[in-house]
């Protein structure tokens, strides 16, 4: 827990000063602490040995073997693993913290406005959600940094490479493929914007009504189509309380800021919108919640460009205060967790590894 606090918050100074024109190269030494942090760990996340020990047992088999034997994961990363057997698990793990520093410093770099870079590297490390559960989820974090990736080709309307993108993304995770219809969002023009705020507060408040009936029928159909992820289906009803409240106050916020964006902008606030959409019976159902793993990126963008348009201060002292307030229980809340505690409360390199 330590060495991550310590790294944020170096990151998030970093980050800080690069609104300064000599020290615009701020940005960058956050991502590079950052790569170090996740290019060297060791042990660190609830799954790391897990992925550990199947890289190693994939490792001695040849490419007809490992399809056989693990025909439950997805076969890009059977590949991937195959391919990076010379030269071992910690290299595939440092090549894949370099793919997702530079994906999400491209990704801030682009929408963020610069004064607020320190916000966007706060959320990203210290909201659970992100920089810690992606480093023990690999498979679907490679998934997820494609999809930002594709962001790109979205915007411009490039059907056929945002469909390969999100092809890609399925070969290392199977649900990435309800990424698909997202293109249609480049498509459509919201002009009404109070008919579709309506629309999506009324999906959002009737799920939290009857999430608990629907329950049932989502779990069969997960088992029917998405079989091999039934493991997630169970979390367990969670605390809705001043968190769903807090929520729910940032969605409705979310939804009249989009209307003011540029059309670039206003794509990652349709994204970040849905993302708020999968929170009712993400709280359900584990499963639903990974889903949405895919458009909660999007949210580390748009908090700071919605700080940025508030404009009187009072309103963004609020808004700031509470952001932080909310991000720093949450992440303490994880790291002191049954779940999670034992696997992120330590941070190892793996230096300690080799020394064994």
């Amino acid at each position: 827990m330590r060495a991550t606090i310590i790294l944020g918050l170096f990151s998030v100074l970093f980050a800080y000063l690069a609104k300064y024109k000599n020290i615009q190269w701020g940005l960058k030494v956050s991502f590079t602490l950052i790569f170090l942090f996740l290019a060297l760990r060791y042990n660190f996340g609830n799954d790391y040995e897990t992925y550990l020990n199947a890289f190693i047992e994939i490792s001695q088999y040849n490419q007809i073997d490992i399809i056989n034997i693990y025909s439950q994961v997805e076969p890009g990363w059977i590949i991937l693993n195959w391919l990076f057997r010379s030269f071992g698990f910690f290299a595939m793990t440092a090549v894949l913290a370099l793919f997702n520093c530079v994906v999400y410093y491209r990704f801030i770099k682009k929408y963020v406005p610069v004064r607020y870079y320190w916000l966007a590297i706060f959320l990203y490390i210290f909201s659970p959600g992100f920089m810690l559960v992606h480093s023990t989820a690999m498979r679907q974090s490679i998934a997820i940094m494609v999809f930002i990736f594709s962001l790109d080709y979205l915007n411009k309307k490039d059907a056929i490479r945002y469909f390969l993108c999100i092809g890609l993304a399925s070969l290392f995770h199977l649900s990435a493929l309800i990424l698909l219809p997202v293109y249609l969002l480049g498509l459509f023009n919201w002009k009404n914007y109070k008919v579709n705020g309506a629309i999506f507060v009324s999906i959002f408040v009737s799920l939290f009504l009857i999430g608990e009936s629907l329950t049932p029928y989502i779990k069969q159909f997960i088992s029917k189509y998405f079989g091999k992820y039934e493991v997630y289906q169970d979390a367990g009803v969670v605390n809705t309380g001043l968190g769903a409240l807090f929520l729910s106050m940032l969605f409705i916020i979310t939804i009249f800021f989009e209307r003011v964006q540029n059309k670039e902008t206003a794509l990652v606030f349709k994204i970040a919108i849905i993302s708020f959409i999968f929170i009712p019976l993400g709280l359900l159902i584990q499963l639903i919640g990974r889903v949405g793993m895919y458009f909660a990126p999007a949210t580390i963008i748009v908090y700071p460009i919605i700080l940025l348009n508030l404009k009187k201060p009072i309103r963004k002292a609020i808004f700031l205060t509470l952001i932080l307030i909310f991000t720093t229980i949450s992440f303490f809340q994880f790291i002191y967790s049954d779940t999670y505690k034992d696997a992120f409360g330590t941070y190892q390199t793996i230096f300690s590894a080799l020394q064994r």
